[in-house]
């Protein structure tokens, strides 16, 4: 599998989002301690961090896994 620039691109975004997901699920309990009682700050946080890591993995899964392109000779 040979990595063209755009898709090299898209595999270092996926990454980059899952990373910054795991960050915000890693920093959630000390962001937590500064407002204590407020559950929609973390439901909030939780919630935008399982995005971040789903979209990542999504970006991933179709990369990998996708079929390529393939031009069709009809008009």
């Amino acid at each position: 599998m040979s990595f063209d620039q755009p898709k090299l691109g898209q595999i270092v975004w996926a990454i980059l989002l899952i990373a910054m997901g795991m960050l915000l699920c890693v920093k959630t309990p000390y962001a937590i301690r500064e407002a204590p009682g407020s559950w929609f700050l973390s439901f909030a946080r939780y919630f935008i961090a399982v995005a971040l890591i789903g979209g990542g993995l999504k970006k991933l899964y179709t990369q990998y896994f996708s079929k390529p392109e393939e031009s069709s000779g009809e008009q």
